[in-house]
């Protein structure tokens, strides 16, 4: 059968693209971005579409061109600069559903979550319920499947936390007042959908998707923490809800400059509320309980280098991100503030005073575009090879004007050396799948 996925290159939708592919269907990505998808999906149909300007059934009727099932795999986890939550998961679904029943669509195949309702629990879980609700009274065959925390090999919003949480050395850190988590593994949703699409009519409806036991987040951490392999932590410091808010309140902020950070305020409230839904649902479906959270991370495979790496970087990289972003901010600042002791040290290798705080200037505002390109993360990596590529001239610049400071004491120009070394480190971890 022909499958339009919305959401085909995320971290559900896309095992749910290849699942698809591997039993023959014909798949049909729709995304913001497709180069990233035609990459790394190949063998799927993709066709450019932004579901925040999908918002009336005509919008949809290319998309729906042929299309036997439409299998909803995308969300927005929080509003900001490139997110509409609203838009995205409950007005492009109430104009995708007439749309769907007037091109001839047999089934609608939505993953939505595990708890969502729409008494204002954060909300992102409130336009999934709402879209919940919209598809059942639509009239189309539809099957409901709501996950609870995936489980993935890859890992992104708030499993990527999850990771950075395990890979913390020494220290095991565990916000204060988190509800019950109930996993389940990536692979049982994927097998679930699969499921949907062999026998819609018995999986008209609405069904959790999640393991048997309930957990606490401490737990969920701990058990990330044995399957990479790590140590347990000597210390355990438990965040109190404050706090956490207040890192969820910087962390919304920095949506609105481009940054999708899982510690926005509809990740916290999710660990607030806790995940939780009805295990006899899956084993109604699957015929066996869902996978629990050990056996889903045994199945994964033992965790290599490369897991333990991203564990690890998933802490340091915004770190890295943020040393860099200060010193060319105040690389910026202070050359504006004392451009002629600046100038003095080009003056004295030979340089003309104009010129000289021409180049300071120049310079100067140089740093301070490339601090605001890394603060806006549509320009993230612009900036981040701006970066290079300027420290790389001031090199230049220094070994003709100023070489003796290659032998200060206090050594300013080597220290640009790892400068430049943490730069392209942040450019190669800068793709956000």
């Amino acid at each position: 059968m022909r499958i339009l996925l919305l959401g085909a290159s995320g971290f559900i939708g896309s095992a749910i693209a290849r699942s698809c592919v591997e039993v023959g269907h014909q798949v049909r990505g729709l995304g913001r971005d497709i180069e990233y998808g035609q990459r790394t999906l190949r063998a799927l149909e993709w066709i450019r579409g932004d579901l925040r300007n999908m918002q009336s059934p005509q919008d949809w009727r290319g998309a729906l061109d042929g299309i036997d099932v439409v299998i909803n795999c995308a969300g927005a986890l929080q509003s900001g600069l490139r997110d509409n939550v609203e838009k995205v998961q409950l007005g492009a679904m109430q104009a995708l559903f007439p749309a769907a029943g007037q091109s001839g669509v047999t089934q609608v195949i939505q993953i939505s979550a595990a708890g969502a309702d729409d008494a204002g629990q954060s909300e992102f879980m409130g336009t999934k319920a709402q879209a919940d609700k919209a598809l059942a009274a639509s009239g189309l065959n539809h099957c409901v499947l709501r996950p609870g925390l995936v489980i993935g090999r890859n890992c992104f919003g708030g499993t990527e936390l999850l990771r950075a949480a395990a890979g913390m050395p020494w220290l095991g850190i565990v916000p204060g007042g988190s509800g019950a988590l109930q996993c389940v593994a990536l692979g049982d949703v994927v097998e679930a959908v699969q499921i949907a699409l062999r026998e819609p009519e018995r999986m008209r409806g609405v069904h959790d998707l999640v393991e048997d036991k309930a957990r606490s987040l401490q737990d969920v951490v701990a058990h990330h923490r044995e399957w990479l392999g790590f140590e347990r932590p000597q210390f355990q410091l438990a965040v109190p809800f404050a706090l956490t808010r207040i890192a969820s309140f910087a962390a919304d902020g920095l949506g609105w400059l481009g940054w999708r950070s899982p510690l926005r305020s509809n990740s916290i409230a999710a660990l607030v509320h806790g995940v939780s839904g009805n295990a006899e649902d899956t084993r109604n479906i699957l015929g066996r309980s869902a996978l629990s959270l050990p056996q889903t991370l045994f199945a994964l495979g033992p965790a290599g280098k490369a897991d333990r790496w991203h564990a690890r970087s998933a802490i340091l990289y915004p770190l890295a991100l943020a040393a860099l972003f200060v010193l060319w901010l105040g690389s910026g600042v202070l050359g504006l503030i004392y451009t002629d002791a600046a100038a003095h040290l080009l003056i004295d290798g030979g340089m003309s005073p104009v010129m000289a705080r021409g180049f300071v200037f120049t310079g100067s505002i140089a740093d301070l575009v490339i601090a605001a390109g890394l603060l806006w993360r549509p320009l993230l990596g612009k900036a981040l090879w701006a970066s290079l590529l300027l420290a790389l001239a001031y090199i230049a610049g220094s070994v003709v004007w100023t070489p003796s400071l290659w032998l200060d004491p206090l050594g300013p120009f080597i220290k640009v050396l790892p400068v430049l070394a943490l730069t392209a480190l942040c450019l190669a971890m800068s793709e956000e799948r």
